[in-house]
């Protein structure tokens, strides 16, 4: 096996990026010219466990991904879901019942601070773009994400006045109370996919100082562990009031928030000294672009 194909073991982003050193690496530790047995196993087995490290990287980032359809979807139908949740509760609701639904209004509230002030610090620059005449350039997504909201709104409400005064078990029998959750899930779901778009679309137009972009970085990271931690404690609103085996489902979303904010919120920080750095004029070394290469013990 020559030395070039040993490569092969690991990604091809790793390759284009470290390949060449890898590689010098293995040719000053050749044997008459041929990798010894040693040196393959050493190679494959770095090579592998690259490949396992983004793998689980990509399975994080997709599961916790707050703008990925799939949770916009979850976080639709849930959100449909509560209000036949709240009038269903039995009288007086039961200890576990108010503990979850203070878990879960602590979530929605925290998450809005957030984005609140992910918002504000962005203020200026909106005042600016608006004022330069920006207004048409987001005009459109901003009128399909009002549009959508009124729309899921109403139907929440259509949702409420139809079938608010039937009981728990009323509800699971019924096919038209089924149909009016799914599209009203669905509605919110599309509200909240528009609102993203919109928001994204008006960022890329905004000129920031890079302390503002730096500091909005990191609450976009906090804000999407956020949404993870809601839907969360949707699931255990869920389990205490209708179905026990959704609470496990909350601690899987928990626990994927908690490894999210391991990645999010580090990667957030080193991009905002970046950007400060950049603007400065300085540079900034970064000590872990070198991490894979400590693994190889030739």
């Amino acid at each position: 096996m020559k030395p070039a194909r040993l490569l092969r073991w690991y990604p091809r982003a790793w390759r284009e990026r470290y390949g060449q050193e890898l590689l010098a690496l293995i040719q000053d530790t050749l044997d008459d010219g041929r990798p010894t047995w040693r040196l393959r196993l050493g190679v494959i087995w770095g090579g592998l466990l690259e490949r396992g490290h983004q793998a689980r990287s990509r399975a994080v980032k997709w599961l916790t991904k707050p703008n990925q359809p799939t949770t916009m979807v979850v976080a639709g139908m849930m959100v449909a879901l509560l209000p036949a949740n709240v009038m269903t509760l039995p009288s007086p609701p039961r200890g576990s019942q108010v503990a979850a639904l203070v878990a879960l209004l602590a979530a929605v509230s925290l998450t809005a601070a957030v984005v609140a002030a992910d918002g504000l610090a962005a203020l200026p620059a909106l005042v600016r773009f608006l004022r330069a005449g920006g207004w048409p350039k987001i005009r459109r997504r901003v009128a399909w994400a009002g549009g959508a909201t009124a729309v899921a709104g109403g139907a929440l409400a259509g949702l409420v006045l139809a079938f608010g005064s039937r009981s728990a078990t009323q509800l699971n029998a019924s096919w038209g109370y089924l149909a009016a959750w799914l599209a009203t899930g669905t509605a919110m779901a599309i509200a909240i996919a528009l609102w993203a778009t919109a928001a994204t679309g008006t960022a890329k137009h905004l000129t920031r100082a890079p302390r503002v972009r730096a500091v909005q970085l990191l609450l976009s990271a906090v804000a999407g562990i956020m949404v993870t931690v809601v839907l969360a404690t949707l699931n255990f609103w869920w389990s205490v009031t209708q179905a026990p085996p959704w609470l496990a489902v909350g601690l899987v979303w928990l626990a994927l928030a908690s490894v999210d904010a391991w990645r999010r919120i580090p990667q957030a920080v080193r991009r905002g000294r970046r950007l400060r750095a950049a603007a400065s004029g300085t540079t900034i070394v970064n000590p872990s672009a070198r991490r894979t290469h400590g693994r190889h013990r030739f």
